[in-house]
């Protein structure tokens, strides 16, 4: 690992029903990024037990538990309290899904942006220009961009990436977010616009394995869910 900063930077993982390539991830971010690692086991099956166990064994990692599935937003949210309990404003924040989407590379990059620009919210956004992009996620990201920038004023690429950092200021923000599921990440968008904090968003790759099978998101129950975040900020 390199030599860790005054800052302390926290990769987070909310992760349900993983697959077995989580842990190999995990040493391939660790052998990049001077950070802990913190993953959330939203209400995981026996089946996964064993997943968390040998995460739980690696350096430099935390697993924190829901009894329940209780949602992405959640779980995100239980893992911010987490750091802000443990290094509050000295935390470096990044948001990665557990099924491989994002490249260890682009983690890297996008977090290192949070250090240059403080109070700043950064996003990876995917090009769905690219061969392969499932239907669904294409076609539910143009439209909750769409509706983002009729309520919000601001055009934003990749409404739905789960790659998101930011800086230990933004802390407190994050936790007052309302939201439990996938409608939280648009929340987000939309609480950082009303309360002025930049929103900054820069090219990843687009990774899919196996089509994006790994999802848990609920086409119609959680587009549902977001567009009611939108309109209920109208």
């Amino acid at each position: 690992m390199k030599e860790c900063e005054t800052m302390k930077n926290w990769i987070i993982i909310p992760a349900l029903e993983p697959g077995d390539g989580l842990c190999a991830y995990i040493t391939e971010l660790q052998q990049r990024i001077c950070a802990s690692v913190l993953v959330v086991d939203d209400g995981s099956g026996d089946a996964s037990r064993h997943i968390f166990g040998r995460i739980e064994e690696m350096k430099g990692c935390t697993v924190l538990r829901h009894e329940k599935n209780r949602g992405k937003g959640r779980a995100l949210k239980t893992a911010f309290a987490y750091v802000e309990e443990q290094t509050g404003k000295r935390s470096r924040i990044i948001c990665v899904d557990c099924d491989g989407q994002h490249s260890p590379e682009d983690v890297e990059h996008i977090l290192g942006l949070a250090a240059v620009e403080p109070g700043t919210l950064i996003l990876g956004v995917r090009d769905f220009s690219e061969k392969g992009v499932p239907f669904r996620s294409l076609f539910g990201n143009r439209a909750v961009s769409f509706l983002f920038w009729l309520v919000c004023g601001e055009w934003l690429r990749d409404t739905q990436t789960g790659l998101r950092a930011f800086d230990g200021s933004l802390l407190n923000l994050m936790r007052e977010i309302p939201g439990e599921r996938f409608e939280y990440e648009t929340q987000m968008l939309v609480s950082c616009a009303k309360n002025g904090v930049p929103i900054v968003d820069r090219p990843i790759r687009t990774i899919y394995e196996d089509g994006n099978t790994g999802s848990h998101f609920r086409p119609f129950r959680d587009s549902a869910s977001v567009l009611k975040a939108l309109f209920s900020l109208r």
